[in-house]
């Protein structure tokens, strides 16, 4: 039929299944959702019981339980936050968000847990988008962040709460990882300048995020970005972060000292042959995690040699990188699998020591992703091959899911308390001497003080020149009352290394000893060292007093004061000194303040201050606080309040 001039013929356009664009496209969306979803979902219950979970002495009470830093978000807090280094680590913003945890949890455990599990959670999520902009394939994102959600391997960076820093650092590092697949996309300098304020807060929350400039040329290099000297110039600013965070971490540390040490006890082939070791035990404890520890040490040599396995180790890793090179069409795959892992493990695999562990599971926690993606496309591959192929492929990865599940699920109990993660510990290797340490440190906190010096025991059997150990087994006498082997186990300490809480401890068992003069000698000793010691500031001054040395008692306490002027003890003992020496008024206002600042002892607190009342004439307001004193159960104000016939 002719068309009729002017007119159109509007016909529906025809859909193609799964063409972009096509009205299927959102059931497709919402597929990807549910998929990663359920992944969030599994893991979320999987680490439920991890919120019952309390803190362990390794590294938690030195992070949040004792640690001062985190008490305070005034301005002048926070300065102390970025301008100091706890257990030897430059973290600010991993100490911030442990104070602002504590401004709402306290110390209760549970809130802690339940940030680091939200935090592992997100990390799911980042590791899914950026491995579905990687491959452009959902299946394959959808099964590394499963493998990435619940391998065993995570499990002490999620259940432990001093690992916030690896969380944190960990959801900027993916986030500028996936900004960075977008400006390769886009070439905005906008996404560049936003790689790199992510890759600064993930440094300022772990400086291990250090190697993001490193992974992004691995990026690089799998997505056969060019010009290459343009691709490198751009990781100039990167390399400059890494550099700068990279001296401020071995200032925190100490200097030196540390690499010299390391360098001294292994020779450079051996060194070398460490460094491969370390890499293949990431890679076979990924594939098969099984005995998992939080304490893997350096191997020890007998005869000198190390075990033969460390000497096979450059072999292997040289075998595997010629088997990578000629591996044909799959190179590109395995290459960028291998180097992602390497990339990301450089600064821990011991090729510049950081610690006296060799290697550790939390350093897996964003390398495991190289490896996992290397698995998620090799499955997607055999299951598109055929249906049995698929069906194989599917059956076998759900098999592994539900092993690891299990093996998580049973990880995660071993994290429950400090007693818990060191049996685990023992019951893998009984030759660790800072496993016994730490157990009888647990004993001790739990009033098993007997139990505690049997572990000191051991610990001091394994390694005599632990002066922690001889410190610990010392108070563990201490708290039982046999101050004669206390003092000696002091010695010890000392003798092992002068540092000011074992030089305090000793001072306090000589002045139960009746030797105030070699109490008040350590007790300076101490405050040498570190002239804002408060505690041995406290312990002298109270020495000081005990033998009526009045004025350098209240000397002490006053610089106590100085330091922290809300220091409840310092308070309440300057102003009975004061009361003592007839400063009354003074005694007054120092007492009143002490009440104020909830010192422990309310019953004397309230018994001086009424003793000051009295003196001053004010006869009503003395008995009034008398009264105070009394109800506490305090028997002296009693007698005081029958002595003015007030009872």
């Amino acid at each position: 039929m002719a068309q009729s001039k002017g007119k159109r013929i509007h016909r529906q356009p025809v859909r193609t299944k799964g063409e972009p664009g096509r009205t299927d496209a959102v059931p497709g969306r919402w597929r990807r959702r549910v998929g990663v979803g359920l992944v969030v979902a599994i893991t979320a219950l999987l680490y439920l019981p991890a919120l019952d979970n309390g803190f362990t002495n390794w590294d938690d009470d030195k992070q949040v339980v004792a640690n001062p830093v985190i008490r305070d978000l005034s301005a002048e807090g926070l300065n102390r936050i970025f301008s100091s280094f706890t257990v030897s680590l430059y973290q600010p913003l991993t100490s911030l968000v442990f104070a602002v945890q504590y401004r709402f949890f306290e110390l209760d455990p549970r809130g802690y847990h339940t940030v680091n599990v939200l935090l592992h959670l997100a990390n799911i999520l980042l590791v899914y988008v950026l491995v579905r902009s990687l491959s452009q394939r959902t299946a394959i994102a959808l099964i590394v962040a499963a493998l990435f959600a619940i391998h065993p391997l995570q499990v002490e960076v999620v259940a432990w709460v001093s690992s916030l820093s690896i969380l944190l650092s960990t959801s900027f590092y993916l986030g500028g990882l996936i900004v960075y697949l977008a400006y390769a996309k886009s070439g905005r300098m906008r996404h560049l300048a936003m790689v790199w304020g992510l890759f600064l807060l993930a440094l300022l929350a772990k400086s291990s995020a250090a190697t993001l400039p490193l992974v992004l040329v691995v990026i690089d290099l799998y997505l056969g970005r060019r010009p290459v000297r343009r691709v490198l110039l751009e990781k100039a600013p990167f390399v400059l972060l890494s550099i700068v965070f990279g001296a401020i971490a071995v200032y925190a540390r100490g200097g030196a000292g540390h690499l010299q040490d390391f360098a001294l006890r292994y020779s450079l082939l051996e060194r070398v042959c460490i460094v491969c070791y370390s890499c293949l035990w990431y890679v076979g404890k990924l594939l098969w995690p099984a005995n998992l520890s939080v304490f893997y040490p350096f191997p020890s040599k007998a005869d000198g040699w190390l075990p033969a396995l460390f000497y096979l180790a450059p072999l292997v890793l040289v075998a595997l990188a010629v088997g990578i090179w000629f591996s044909g069409r799959h190179r590109r795959l395995l290459a960028f699998a291998a180097l992602f892992m390497v990339a990301s493990l450089v600064l821990v695999i011991q090729v510049v020591p950081i610690s006296e562990l060799m290697v550790c599971d939390r350093y897996a926690y964003v390398p495991c992703v190289g490896l996992f993606f290397l698995v998620g496309t090799l499955v997607v591959r055999i299951a598109s091959r055929s249906r049995i192929s698929k069906t194989a492929a599917l059956t076998g990865l759900a098999v592994v899911m539900v092993l690891l599940l299990y093996a998580t699920f049973r990880r995660i109990a071993v994290w429950k308390d400090s007693l818990t993660l060191w049996n685990d510990v023992i019951s893998k290797r009984t030759d660790l001497w800072v496993a016994w340490l730490n157990r009888g440190l647990a004993e001790a906190e739990a009033g098993r003080h007997e139990a505690a010096i049997a572990d000191f025991d051991r610990a001091l059997q394994l390694n005599p020149r632990s002066g922690l150990a001889w410190n610990n087994r010392g108070g563990c006498h201490a708290y039982l009352g046999r101050w004669q082997e206390a003092l000696a186990d002091f010695d010890r300490a000392v003798e092992a290394r002068p540092k000011g809480d074992y030089l305090i401890n000793r001072g306090m068992a000589k002045q139960k000893m009746g030797d105030p003069a070699g109490a008040i000698a350590d007790f300076s000793a101490a405050i040498e060292g570190d002239a804002a010691n408060v505690r041995a500031l406290c312990e002298r001054a109270d020495a000081y007093r005990a033998i009526e040395q009045w004025g350098r008692a209240m000397a002490d306490y006053e610089a106590v004061l100085r330091l922290h002027p809300a220091h409840a003890q310092a308070t309440f003992w300057l102003g009975a000194v004061r009361l003592q020496t007839g400063a009354t008024e003074q005694a007054v206002r120092l007492l009143t303040r002490a009440i104020d600042l909830a010192y422990p002892d309310l019953g004397s607190a309230y018994l001086f201050l009424g003793m000051a009342y009295q003196r001053l004439g004010q006869t009503e307001r003395a008995v009034e606080t008398l009264r105070k004193s009394q109800q506490t159960g305090d028997s002296r104000a009693t007698m005081e309040l029958q002595r003015m016939g007030a009872q």
